[in-house]
């Protein structure tokens, strides 16, 4: 049970550490004038891949949580 709340807090914070990401990263793009859309599919294309890569940090993250845990109550 610890185990699953580990991962569900590690996810979770995965999923923020990701949107405050491509969040920062898209503001800093288009304050240097970067256009990363021009139509609907481009826009559907920059979702595709926030969906993707905030899944993909979420879970690493979330195992990366259950690990370090248990090593910190192993001791070492």
């Amino acid at each position: 049970m610890k185990k699953l709340l580990f991962f569900i807090m590690g996810f979770l914070s995965g999923m923020l550490l990701s949107f405050c990401l491509i969040y920062l990263s898209g503001y800093i793009l288009e304050n240097f004038g970067v256009i990363t859309y021009e139509s609907e599919s481009d826009q559907q294309r920059n979702f595709n891949i926030f969906i993707i890569s905030s899944a993909l940090i979420s879970f690493i993250c979330g195992c990366l949580s259950v690990k370090l845990s248990l090593t910190k109550r192993m001791g070492g």
